[in-house]
């Protein structure tokens, strides 16, 4: 069967030990029954879904507190159209060979396979996610990089289309995907319902990398002492020659050994290292951007717009808004 909303379309979450909560409620909510308004407030609006929870136990614990009872068994994954895959508490926990082997007979019939936030983890122990562009919650970012070096990770997406793999990053952003896809499958009508019920916006602007803010890390190396240098330095007007010269080094040889340290080039790591500064500055102080610009190195505010939407996929002006706006107050009686 397809995937473009037929009635009966089936939808699998699988149910690991351990599993996320929020990762099993949000999609439950999105394919498990809509309310009757839904086709009050259009009837063209079906729900064409049916909707299975399964995993390898009929019990599956969720932390200290929940439990999953009377989840379908395994086999319930041969006859979906969609599989739903949720992150677990440790995503690096081996997943068992049954689970691994019934994931690949699905994906080889063509199911379309959905994993949120850490649940890339078990796509790629089944090998699913091998060349294909992933997204995943920042914090694991890297660790499912280095773990699986074959995965094309992109972290600043709250959520990726690759054909038949989907994949969000964190609790929040499998919400957007699991809209995306009633938009896909049943339209854009179903999806704004399904969002004014789950009060979220059916579409959120932005990455994801934006929200992730990580401490500079200098690895160890010939060239460290020169990146620590770098970072004490943003502001000041490099070229590949002055930064060389720094180093005392010639261009090729600092070319070479940079790359070899830290797996890109000398101009894009100070790149992203001034984006990084800016975003803290943005997010901290009052400073207007186009001083920000200047503190980071940029030079002026066009130059910060342009590469600060090229690494975060927002502004400067939109990130300071999420990070520096006040909350209304709710409306008291």
């Amino acid at each position: 069967m397809g995937h473009n909303g037929t009635a009966g379309h089936q939808v699998a979450i699988l149910t690991l030990p351990e599993v996320i909560a929020l990762e099993v409620a949000v999609p439950v909510e999105v394919f498990g029954p809509w309310p009757e308004y839904f086709t009050e407030e259009d009837p063209r609006v079906r729900n064409p879904y049916r909707l299975t929870l399964c995993g390898p136990q009929p019990r599956i614990r969720s932390g200290d507190w929940l439990t999953t009872t009377g989840t379908e068994p395994l086999d319930a994954l041969a006859h979906a159209d969609t599989i739903v895959v949720p992150g677990v508490a440790d995503p690096l926990s081996p997943v068992a060979p049954e689970v691994l082997a019934a994931l690949v007979a699905a994906a080889g019939r063509g199911a379309r396979l959905v994993s949120l936030c850490s649940g890339a983890f078990t796509l790629a122990q089944a090998g699913l996610l091998d060349h294909r562009r992933v997204t995943t919650h920042w914090l694991f970012a890297d660790l499912l990089r280095h773990r699986f070096p074959l995965v094309d990770v992109q972290e600043r997406h709250l959520y990726i289309d690759d054909g038949a793999v989907l994949s969000s990053a964190g609790v929040l952003a499998a919400t957007d995907l699991c809209l995306y896809l009633i938009a896909q499958d049943v339209g854009q009508t179903a999806a704004n319902a399904l969002a004014r019920l789950l009060v979220s916006p059916p579409h959120r602007d932005g990455g994801q990398e934006q929200f992730a803010r990580r401490p500079v890390v200098v690895a160890a190396g010939p060239l460290s002492g020169l990146r620590h240098w770098l970072l004490a330095h943003l502001d000041g007007e490099h070229t590949l020659t002055s930064i060389a010269r720094q180093a005392k080094v010639s261009v090729r040889t600092l070319t070479r050994r940079f790359h070899q340290e830290t797996g890109t080039t000398v101009m894009d790591w100070l790149t992203a290292q001034r984006v990084a500064r800016a975003r803290v500055l943005l997010e901290d102080t009052d400073l207007p951007v186009p001083v920000v610009a200047g503190q980071v190195g940029f030079g002026s505010a066009e130059t910060l717009r342009a590469h600060f939407v090229s690494q975060t996929g927002t502004s400067p002006q939109r990130h300071r808004r999420t990070f520096r706006s006040t909350p209304t107050a709710p409306v008291r009686r």
